[in-house]
Order: C-alpha cells, then sequence, then structure tokens
C-alpha cells in the first residue's frame, strides 16, 4: 500500500481544494447578499453536492477493497510506524498551532463582546484536546504500553463532540441548511478520525473506517477553509486536516496483504 500512502492522501487534498474554489464560487454568487438565501436549483451548489458525494463513495470503495484484502497491525506503535521522533515533534507544533487558533478565537469573542460561559468553556475544552493530542503523541512515542494515551485519546473526541452540539446550537434557528452544514460534516468526521485512531490505542483497529475518517477530514475541512470561519477557527481546521493527512498516509503505509503473515500484531 506504499502508492496508496501517497496517492489517496493527496487523492484526498485535491478534491478539497476543487470543492472549496466550488464553495467559495457558491458563497459569491448564491447566496443573496442581503437576505442570505440561496438560489434555488444552482448548478454550482449541485456540483459542490455531486463533487462531495463521488468523493465519498471512491474514498468507501477504496477502503472497502483496503478492509477485505489488507490488515493493519493492531498495536498504535505498529499501525502508525511511529519509529521518529519528527512524529511527536510534528504533532506538538500542531498542538501549538490549535492552541495559537483557540486563542485568537477567543480574543475575538472579546473584543466583540460575544464572550459567554458557553464560549469560554469552548476555549478551554479546545485547550485541553491540543494538549492532549500533543501528549497523547509524545506519550506513543517513547512507550506505546503506557496507560496515560488510553484517556488522553478521549479528550479530542468529547471536544469534537461539544463543538458540534454548540455549532447546531448556534444554528437551530438557522433554515439555509447549506450555509453550514459543510462545517458540521467536518467536525463529525474529524471526531470519527479520533475515535477511530483512539481504536488502535485500545487495540481494536478499524482500518477501513479509519481511512474514510481520515480522507473526509482532509476533503470537508478544506471545503469548511472557504466559509467565514476567521483567523483563529481556521488554523484549527488547518491542524485538522494536516493531523488526518499524516495519519492516514501512515496507516495506509503500514497495511499489509492478509495472505502475508504479519508478526507486527504481537
Amino acid at each position: 500500500m506504499r502508492k496508496s500512502a501517497f496517492i489517496i492522501p493527496i487523492f484526498s487534498i485535491f478534491a478539497g481544494a476543487a470543492a472549496f474554489y466550488l464553495r467559495t464560487e457558491e458563497l459569491q454568487s448564491v447566496f443573496d447578499p442581503h437576505t442570505g438565501l440561496p438560489a434555488r436549483g444552482a448548478f454550482i451548489t449541485s456540483s459542490l453536492i455531486a463533487l462531495s458525494v463521488f468523493f465519498l463513495l471512491v474514498l468507501a470503495m477504496f477502503s472497502i477493497i483496503a478492509a477485505i484484502r489488507y490488515r493493519s497491525p493492531k498495536k498504535v506503535g505498529n499501525a502508525f510506524g511511529i519509529s521518529s521522533v519528527a512524529y511527536p515533534l510534528i504533532f506538538i507544533l500542531l498542538g501549538v498551532i490549535w492552541i495559537c487558533g483557540t486563542f485568537i478565537h477567543l480574543l475575538n469573542l472579546i473584543r466583540s463582546e460575544a464572550l459567554d460561559d458557553i464560549g469560554l468553556i469552548f476555549c478551554v475544552v479546545s485547550v485541553l484536546a491540543a494538549l492532549c493530542v500533543s501528549l497523547c503523541a509524545i506519550y506513543i512515542y517513547k512507550d506505546p504500553n503506557r496507560r496515560s494515551p488510553y484517556v488522553l485519546c478521549i479528550v479530542p473526541i468529547v471536544f469534537m463532540c461539544l463543538w458540534l452540539v454548540l455549532l447546531y446550537r448556534e444554528n437551530a434557528a438557522n433554515p439555509i441548511l447549506i450555509s453550514y452544514v459543510y462545517r458540521c460534516l467536518a467536525i463529525a468526521a474529524v471526531a470519527l478520525g479520533f475515535y477511530y485512531t483512539s481504536g488502535f490505542i485500545y487495540e481494536a483497529p478499524s482500518p477501513g473506517k479509519a481511512i474514510v475518517a481520515y480522507g473526509s477530514s482532509i476533503y470537508f475541512c478544506i471545503v469548511s477553509l472557504a466559509d467565514n470561519l476567521g483567523v483563529g477557527t481556521g488554523l484549527i481546521f488547518c491542524s485538522y486536516i494536516i493531523i488526518s493527512v499524516i495519519h492516514l498516509a501512515m496507516l495506509l503505509r503500514r497495511l499489509t496483504p492478509k495472505r502475508r503473515n504479519v508478526q507486527n500484531d504481537s
């Protein structure tokens, strides 16, 4: 799967870039600047939906083939081939970017006088989730058998679920689903990505589902960058994209045909 470890992440990035362009054009031409209502039957909206469905179908077909023909090691260290100090260093950097994005978002809330208890809780949990992602990478690199990652891997999942709930709460009265649906899909995909990553930590991997989650995270996070997210939230989404690209490439690289005896599982 070494070729796929390069092709599938690149395919996800390019598909996301194409969808980003369509989403940008959609926001500029389809939505009325005064009412915010989209034009019915817009070709560009249909094209974006068709591209998203096509991407998900291709990704699902590939993941099914990978799950049938290949296996992944059960242990997280073997599954992701963590043998270089670059792994924890990159995730420390991504954690810093995530935290910086959170603080920028917090400052924007303070400046606009929109900070409330829920916004503060969101920022606190976001920082905790970023720290846990970085610490988890460090512990996995140093000693995958330690129990610390078992607890740390749960926090990012909880944060993504919290974010999804708050996003729905913020748009509960918004009848225009298309205006925020891609952000919902992006956050849900990232949550699933962290969830299936934790499956390797608990030695209960689902490589096919993980491939879909990582690829979807890349695609929908790139699409969501076209929305008016703000610099802080944009940095957080960028960190998710890089995390998903790294995990997808590393996992695909470590898949081996089932007909071979894989000793890495032990």
